[in-house]
């Protein structure tokens, strides 16, 4: 700008005759001068504010250039945290299906190691129990062999015990009933011969018996205690086998 508002204000005009009122140019020079220094003054704070703002504006600009170049490190780092995130899950992946894989292997190996072995106690089992089944079998049919042997004997014995017993038993009742026949012979005989000296003897009807004189009648045949004892044992021995 050529003219500031000093020189507007203190601008001079040379004088003629007819020409504008000096007081009015004064006055409006005066105010020129006062408006053009409040617009100096006005652009001289606007272009401090335009300075300011460039000012802010490049700080802004450098802080988003310096942000833009974050976020791109950010994103380049997210990104190759991402393929590494990826690299390493797939490596960790592959290991576990690895690991899965081996750990299967094992278990087909464990579990047939392990059938393996249940059937080899299996057969040692069944072995041991075929064995003790049949040694069991062998002394059982021992067993009871030897039970009917000893059963056979003691029968045995039992039937000679009581065939002896039986015919000691018939030979002693035969020997009894020979004495009773023998005692029951003699009786008869004695009766016989008592009925004889009745005859021979006899009184006559009409003479009077004494009053204590008893009425003769057949008194039973006594037997001795070791007859009446074998006749005792001969019934019950008769009554077992009826």
């Amino acid at each position: 700008m050529k003219f500031t508002p000093l020189d507007i204000t203190q601008q001079s005009f040379p004088s003629r005759l007819g020409g504008y009122d000096k007081t009015a140019v004064q006055q409006f020079l005066s105010d020129v001068g006062t408006a053009l220094e409040e617009l100096l003054q006005e652009r001289q704070q606007q272009q401090q504010h335009l300075a300011t703002l460039t000012q802010e504006l490049g700080e802004k600009t450098a802080q988003e250039e310096e942000i833009r170049r974050v976020i791109v490190a950010a994103e380049r780092i997210a990104h190759d945290m991402k393929e590494n995130a990826i690299r390493e899950s797939e490596l960790l992946i592959a290991g576990a299906q690895a690991h899965v894989q081996e750990t299967q292997r094992a278990q087909e190996v464990r579990a047939a190691q392990l059938e393996t072995e249940h059937q080899g106690r299996v057969s040692a089992l069944e072995i041991a129990f075929r064995t003790r089944f049949t040694d069991l079998e062998r002394e059982q049919h021992e067993m009871t062999l030897r039970r009917e042997r000893q059963h056979a004997e003691r029968m045995a014995l039992l039937e000679q015990q009581f065939s002896d017993r039986y015919l000691e038993l018939q030979s002693r009742m035969t020997a009894a009933r020979q004495e009773y026949t023998q005692f029951l012979n003699g009786y008869r005989a004695l009766v016989s011969s008592f009925a004889d000296l009745s005859q021979r003897h006899a009184i006559p009807d009409d003479a009077p018996l004494p009053l204590n004189q008893k009425t003769i009648q057949p008194v039973p045949a006594p037997q001795e205690p070791e007859q009446q004892e074998k006749l005792e044992k001969t019934a019950i021995v008769d009554q077992r086998f009826v």
